[in-house]
């Protein structure tokens, strides 16, 4: 779960907007990511995915890119609904002579939203996990129709290595806030 944010979409102010957590159940696969865990929050609003090999790069044998596809199916009662959930994307990127290194996230619940960063000569061989990109709750990528108990979430991680020299790139979890909200 990403510290020190605010549960800014919650919307639980105690009347109801977010569906009770025993009534709510989050199933995610995965597939080109390698095992993965699923985190949710005590109260239904937050999310966690980590992956343990969605990694890739370029070294004297080839280039490998990164395809990683999560699909977060969401069982909730009927009479609430959300929209797509933010995406914040985090893992590492390391490049040196020419390389380059593309970094795309897409995600889909009724509707598309994506956003991609180019790294290149980026050393970020340094300890820890960095923020590569984050898409907005909402928006295009649209909202789970009410009346519905469920609502699938499809979301892609690609990364692709260009131009000359060693690269590495690693999706290390994916998180984000789930916008819950009753029906009118």
């Amino acid at each position: 779960m990403v510290e020190d944010q605010p549960a800014a979409l919650d919307n639980d102010d105690g009347d109801g907007d977010v569906p009770d957590p025993s009534q709510v159940s989050i199933r995610a696969t995965a597939s080109g990511c390698g095992t993965m865990n699923t985190q949710v929050g005590a109260v239904n609003t937050e999310y966690a995915l980590t992956f343990d090999d969605a990694r890739g790069g370029r070294d004297d044998f080839g280039t490998y890119d990164v395809a990683c596809d999560v699909e977060v199916t969401y069982t909730f009662p009927a009479g609430y609904t959300f929209d797509a959930p933010s995406l914040d994307v985090f893992g590492d990127v390391y490049t040196e002579d020419a390389a380059i290194v593309t970094v795309q996230a897409s995600q889909s619940l009724a509707g598309t939203a994506s956003v991609s960063k180019t790294f290149e000569n980026i050393d970020t061989d340094v300890e820890g996990v960095f923020e590569l990109l984050s898409i907005p709750a909402g928006g295009q990528a649209g909202s789970a129709p009410c009346g519905a108990t469920s609502a699938t979430v499809n979301v892609q991680l690609r990364a692709t290595i260009g131009g000359t020299g060693r690269a590495s790139v690693e999706f290390n979890y994916i998180d984000g806030l789930i916008p819950w909200r009753r029906c009118q």
